[in-house]
C-alpha cells in the first residue's frame, strides 16, 4: 500500500517551498515572505501599537525577510509622522553650515559644508540601522551622525544590504565603489565588519535550512 510505482511517484504534486504570503502597509507591498512572517507582522504590529520601529526597539529576533519588512514599514510611518508628510533637509550639521545635501532615503541625508560633511540618519528612522552601525555614529540635535573619512561607509553598507538605497549612476565603477566602502570598514570598524558577516552567515544557514523543514512536514 505504501509503495508507489515511478509513474504514479512522478504526478503527485510537490509541496511548495517558496513564499506563501506577503506583508502590506497602508495597501502597499512591504514584501513577500511565509504565512509564520506573515501572521506575526500582524501579531507583532497589534501588539506595537502598529509601530513598526518599536517592534524593531523591542524585539529582537526576525526572519531576514520580516526584519526587512519591518524596517520598510518603519521608514514608511517616520516619513508620514513629518509635517506635512516629509523630512525635511537639515541646515546645520555637526561640522558646520550645510552647503549640499543629498537625500539618500527617507530621512538619511548625505551632506557637505564648507569644509567638510557626512551622513545624517534622523532619530525617527534609526530603527532601520543595526545595533552595531548605531555604535559607529555619533548622535546630535535629534540625528545619529556618521563623519565622512571613517564613519561613513557603514551608514552606506547598511543602506545598501538593505536595499534602501542604490549607489548613483554618476559613480561609474560600482563594484570598486562597495569594496572601498568594504576597505574602510574593516579597517576603522572592524567590531562592526565582523557583526555583519556574522548576521549575513546566520541568515544564509537561515535560508538554507528552510527548504529542508518545509519538506519534512
Amino acid at each position: 500500500m505504501l509503495a508507489r510505482s515511478r509513474k504514479e511517484a512522478g504526478t503527485m504534486p510537490r509541496k511548495r517551498t517558496g513564499y506563501d504570503a506577503a506583508c502590506y502597509y497602508d495597501g502597499k507591498l512591504l514584501g513577500r515572505c511565509t504565512k509564520a512572517d506573515s501572521d506575526a507582522y500582524t501579531l507583532l504590529m497589534n501588539a506595537c501599537g502598529g509601530e513598526a520601529a518599536r517592534v524593531l526597539r523591542e524585539y529582537a529576533y526576525f526572519s531576514p525577510e520580516l526584519r526587512a519588512i519591518l524596517e520598510k514599514a518603519a521608514l514608511m510611518q517616520a516619513d508620514r509622522s513629518r509635517t506635512g508628510g516629509m523630512f525635511h533637509a537639515p541646515k546645520s550639521s555637526p561640522w558646520g553650515e550645510v552647503q549640499n545635501c543629498e537625500t539618500l532615503c527617507p530621512g538619511v541625508f548625505l551632506v557637505s559644508t564648507a569644509s567638510h560633511g557626512g551622513t545624517m540618519v534622523a532619530n525617527e528612522v534609526a530603527a532601520v540601522l543595526s545595533p552595531a552601525a548605531k555604535k559607529c555614529g555619533f548622535k546630535d540635535k535629534g540625528y545619529i551622525c556618521y563623519e565622512e573619512d571613517a564613519q561613513e561607509s557603514v551608514v552606506l553598507r547598511e543602506l545598501l544590504d538593505k536595499k534602501l538605497w542604490k549607489i548613483p549612476d554618476r559613480i561609474k565603477d560600482k563594484g570598486q565603489f562597495e569594496e572601498n566602502l568594504n576597505q574602510s570598514i574593516r579597517q576603522y570598524h572592524p567590531e562592526y565588519w565582523r557583526a555583519r558577516q556574522s548576521g549575513r552567515e546566520a541568515a544564509e544557514a537561515a535560508r538554507s535550512t528552510a527548504p529542508a523543514k518545509e519538506a519534512a512536514r
